[in-house]
């Protein structure tokens, strides 16, 4: 409506001229704004002034994420070593840190007394045999006049029961030399397997005993480390992805890559205070590189399973009310989800969302349920089949 086609009636002739020309502004202004308002809604139709967001499509993929584990580098093997005779040290051949063979000796209790033991016990032998040896003579001369008469029954019977006796008699010294002579064996420990020494508790001239009070009840400590065994504690709830046999990843404290191990056994204990499970990995360790005690993360494979797979640019709110925001029609709608970290870049949807949907990226702070948006789909990342988290 143009200004110019308003006339003024008879009444209004008599005001003033500035009541006039403000009454012809506000007519003015009306037409104008009628006008704007119909062309905020033909561009609302036209898909402008929608607030434009960076989308991504909710993928279904198989996962496998390792089972993970921490726990402690120890030996296959571990014995603390005393004597096995009682008397003073009389050597030690070894010191921590030598690396022995199986039966090489480790030390030596004084063997004076159990070699003059064994020397008594031989002499007994020899008695007993010689002993034995007469009471057969004297029974075969009785037993030769035995059928000529020339001796009583009771004589024929004492001289078998002197051969039997004599017998005994052998059969008894030869135990008692045996155990003499074990004894004097025992004065020197030998080590039971090939291993390293990694501890000495006394020196020469410590007297031992091997029972009653004040006995030592170790001077060596040796331990198996050509083959070491990783010692992991896992969560329960993670026992049924772990089985004998499965693949696994060690990483060890001060090695820059990991060694490949398997899983050889998984403890039937739960630690009931813990909550977790025991399972040993073993490791090949010829170079003795590998020491006992270190730190050790385990990774062990798990078969790959389908999961929903978003990133994590897509989740907004805070780890007590993840949300995302769906598109659909134009339009976003606000959902909570439930979502679980697969490292730093990746969530898995738990539940809230759907194989197939859009979702918004890296959602703007004014972005609300029911606003009008317009797409750009987010070039996806170049990835395989199957998504192994680390």
């Amino acid at each position: 409506m143009h200004p110019t086609a308003i006339k003024l009636n008879p009444r209004q002739k008599g005001l003033p001229r500035q009541a006039a020309v403000a009454a012809l502004l506000l007519l003015s202004l009306a037409g104008c704004g009628s006008q704007s308002g119909d062309a905020e809604k033909t561009a609302a139709a036209s898909g402008q002034g929608a607030t434009e967001v960076e989308t991504v499509i909710v993928e279904r993929s198989n996962l496998s994420q390792p089972v993970q584990g921490r726990g402690t580098i120890a030996a296959f093997q571990r014995s603390n070593l005393g004597a096995l005779v009682q008397g003073p040290v009389d050597r030690i051949f070894v010191r921590v840190g030598d690396r022995v063979a199986k039966g090489a000796p480790l030390f030596r209790t004084r063997q004076a007394d159990y070699q003059r033991r064994l020397n008594e016990a031989l002499a007994a032998v020899r008695l007993a045999r010689a002993e034995a040896q007469q009471a057969e003579r004297t029974n075969e001369r009785v037993q030769a006049l035995k059928p000529r008469g020339f001796v009583s029954l009771s004589r024929v019977d004492e001289a078998e029961t002197a051969v039997a006796v004599a017998k005994a008699r052998v059969s008894q010294a030869e135990a008692v030399a045996a155990t003499a002579q074990q004894a004097l064996n025992d004065t020197i420990v030998r080590a039971p397997y090939d291993a390293v020494v990694t501890s000495r508790n006394v020196d020469e001239g410590v007297y031992l005993s091997t029972f009653g009070v004040g006995g030592q009840s170790s001077i060596l400590e040796i331990q198996e480390v050509a083959f070491v065994a990783a010692i992991v504690s896992f969560p329960q709830d993670k026992l049924g992805q772990v089985q004998r046999n499965q693949p696994a990843h060690l990483f060890i404290e001060g090695f820059a890559k990991p060694f490949e191990s398997y899983v050889a056994v998984i403890n039937d204990r739960v630690d009931a205070q813990a909550r977790t499970v025991e399972v040993r990995l073993p490791l090949r360790n010829p170079t003795y590189e590998v020491k006992p005690g270190l730190s050790v993360r385990a990774e062990i494979s798990a078969p790959p399973t389908p999961a929903l797979i978003l990133p994590r640019r897509a989740i907004a709110g805070d780890s007590a009310a993840p949300f995302a925001f769906a598109v659909a029609n134009s339009s976003v709608r606000k959902v909570a989800v439930r979502i679980r970290s697969i490292d730093f870049d990746r969530v898995e949807i738990l539940s809230g969302l759907n194989a197939g949907q859009r979702v918004v990226l890296n959602p703007p702070s004014m972005l609300h349920d029911g606003m009008k948006v317009k797409e750009r789909r987010a070039v996806p990342a170049k990835t395989g089949s199957d998504n192994v988290a680390r």
